[in-house]
């Protein structure tokens, strides 16, 4: 049997790397192709027999949708299975998407169980192929979530994130409660003085957080860079993991655009000293290098400050 040939299609390569582990966990012999936007998307698929497309809508130079429509239009890839993974989960794009021929649909941020459910279920319908069981139980034995995907995923180094996160934020080391180093971030290490010593921080404004486990925050923004974003946020019910993939919802508001912008949690603190605590400081990486999304950021960042 031909090996099964998946592309993954994201500009931010921290989903690619996630959605390449988990396919590769699920089905270790298939050949894996990706792609950092739809135009290179489409010149795999015109030099390789593609059999799987797992692509994004928001990209640069051409969109997932139009990748969608022009497979549509093309007798080699009518009926190759197509899934849109897209932080755009509104009933007008699903219906856009739906119209355009798309095979299933799922929205970031997403766990690696849902993914991989959605996964396997295409694939057998189109290629009657099952995943391999053993590579499975491995996957999910350390727990099967995004936030295991996503500290493979970033454990390689990444030269755009080598700069220490206090020093990317500027004054967000001193909102931590440590203004010598990063290390209270990556480490978690408790700061000397919680109360007395920690300047007042002004709220910026207010976001919107999705997390891939499920559930939303309103997160009152501490610090805001084209890289990060430092908040608080009140706890309502189960936290997210450290390295889960989440989703801000920011509004330029002069504009009224939406950017979507795809992240993961790369520190939370607790603000009260027990266990309890129901105010949490969560900081945000961003993964997106979509031109359109960082200019709505910038806007958006420009207005707060």
């Amino acid at each position: 049997m031909a090996k099964l040939k998946i592309l993954v299609v994201d500009d931010a390569a921290f989903i690619r790397d996630l959605v390449k582990k988990a396919v590769k966990d699920t089905y270790p012999g298939c050949e894996l192709f990706e792609a950092i936007d739809g135009r290179k998307a489409i010149s795999v698929m015109n030099s390789q027999d593609i059999a799987v497309v797992l692509c994004d809508w928001e990209m640069p130079e051409v969109s997932g949708i139009e990748v969608l429509q022009w497979m549509r239009a093309d007798e080699r890839y009518k009926q190759v299975p197509f899934m849109m993974i897209t932080s755009r989960g509104d009933r007008d794009h699903v219906v856009k998407a739906v119209e355009a021929g798309v095979s299933d649909y799922i929205g970031k941020p997403f766990t690696r169980d849902n993914f991989v459910a959605k996964l396997s279920k295409l694939v057998f319908k189109h290629h009657k192929i099952r995943p391999n069981v053993a590579d499975k139980q491995h996957a999910t034995g350390l727990g099967g979530d995004s936030a295991n995907v996503l500290a493979v995923a970033s454990a390689k180094p990444n030269p755009k994130e080598a700069k220490p996160a206090a020093q990317d934020m500027g004054g967000a080391s001193v909102l931590m409660g440590n203004s010598k180093s990063a290390k209270v971030v990556d480490e978690a290490a408790p700061a000397k003085s919680t109360t007395a010593k920690k300047p007042a921080a002004r709220a910026k404004g207010i976001v919107s957080v999705r997390f891939g486990s499920g559930g939303s925050a309103k997160l009152v923004i501490k610090d805001i860079n084209l890289q990060e974003m430092l908040g608080v946020f009140r706890r309502e019910g189960p936290l997210p993991a450290l390295l889960e993939q989440v989703v801000l919802d920011i509004t330029d508001k002069e504009g009224g655009d939406v950017a979507r912008i795809n992240g993961y949690v790369r520190m939370m603190q607790a603000q009260e000293p027990h266990v309890d605590a129901e105010t949490i400081q969560m900081l945000i990486r961003y993964v997106d290098d979509d031109p359109d999304k960082m200019a709505t950021l910038s806007k958006y960042i420009a207005s707060v400050r």
